[in-house]
């Protein structure tokens, strides 16, 4: 039986703030939307099937982990931003990287323990790009992050949220193990914490129990995320503000209320880009981005900013922490120190 468009829309919504760590979660899902369980199965692996679903996983605070982070940027010649992003994307914890219409063109994330180091990491990777100067905007304060799209309207309906500062966790073997099938990608099947419970090598009961407990300090929440382009919403732009720094929160604020606002950020600055703060807006399409920046400009009362469109997507993912794969890119490029 197929799912009535608002009961889509209400699934949709639901997958997106929190999928129950339950033995069955989509029983669950089905039970406080008042359809079946085997249409909620149905609904998602057709949206998965069309790939409009990217998948089903933990979001973990890296911040918790020991990690760190940034938005990076960088100036490349055009001729050469095809090789520069084949290095960049090839360090395995690198989740975002487009090119922008701007003169700093390559925009990645990148997120190392604290022990590899951002600069070093950075050094290798520019080392590797034939010198290339990668600039790190480190994130200072978060206003919003919140991604809820909408199938009826084709937009962003998050609320403000911002991030709490975590408590630093050390996992040993068995807790990074649980973590990793965590951040692995649900079985759209009944009962799919099994699977990930025997690839951490435990029962299911345990591994629930351990992700119930987790939840709050390294796991942010266990939810979907959705292609927003194969929901309609085709207009996304980064949005950088030139804001005083006494302005900054009260400005920082006020974007996240905005429901076209999904991510919004006080990063650093370099001398020649000397924006502070950062926002995605989504919209229909491009012309309906500027009219939202144009909006809130207004609203706001700053008349400095730019938004960055991106021209390419040459990576995007979501980011996982305690990969084997990075330990071994970095291991052959640097003797790293011993992990506790």
């Amino acid at each position: 039986m197929t799912l009535c468009p608002e009961a889509k829309n209400r699934l949709a919504a639901a997958v997106q703030e929190e999928v129950p760590l339950a033995s069955d979660p989509f029983a669950a899902l089905a039970a406080g939307l008042s359809v079946g369980a085997d249409e909620v199965l149905t609904q998602l692996a057709e949206w998965e099937t069309q790939g409009s679903l990217r998948e089903i996983s933990a979001i973990l605070e890296g911040e918790a982990l020991g990690y760190e982070s940034a938005l990076v940027a960088a100036r490349v010649a055009p001729e050469e931003i095809d090789r520069v992003a084949e290095v960049v994307n090839r360090h395995p914890t690198v989740t975002h990287n487009y090119q922008r219409d701007h003169a700093y063109n390559l925009w990645f994330t990148l997120a190392v323990p604290e022990e590899m180091g951002l600069e070093r990491t950075l050094s290798i990777l520019s080392a590797e790009a034939d010198g290339v100067a990668f600039a790190p905007l480190r994130r200072r304060r978060t206003y919003k992050i919140g991604v809820r799209f909408s199938l009826e309207t084709s937009r962003n309906d998050s609320g403000v949220s911002g991030a709490a500062t975590p408590v630093r966790i050390r996992p040993d073997e068995r807790l990074a193990a649980i973590l990793r099938a965590l951040q692995t990608p649900l079985p759209l099947e009944p009962a799919p914490f099994g699977a990930l419970a025997a690839q951490a090598g435990c029962d299911e009961e345990t591994f629930l129990s351990w992700a119930g407990a987790l939840r709050g300090r390294v796991l942010r929440r266990y939810a979907a995320t959705f292609r927003h382009h194969h929901l309609g919403v085709l207009g996304n732009g980064m949005v950088v503000w030139r804001i005083p720094e006494e302005r900054l929160d009260d400005a920082g604020r006020r974007l996240a209320e905005a429901p076209e606002v999904s991510h919004c950020y006080a990063r650093e600055t370099v001398p020649d880009f000397p924006y502070s703060l950062y926002s995605m807006l989504h919209a229909p399409d491009e012309e309906g981005v500027r009219r939202t920046a144009r909006s809130l400009a207004s609203e706001v009362g700053v008349e400095d900013y730019l938004i960055l469109f991106s021209v390419r997507e040459f990576k995007k993912c979501r980011l996982r922490y305690l990969l084997p794969e990075l330990d071994r890119w970095w291991s052959e490029r640097w003797l790293a120190p011993a992990r506790p």
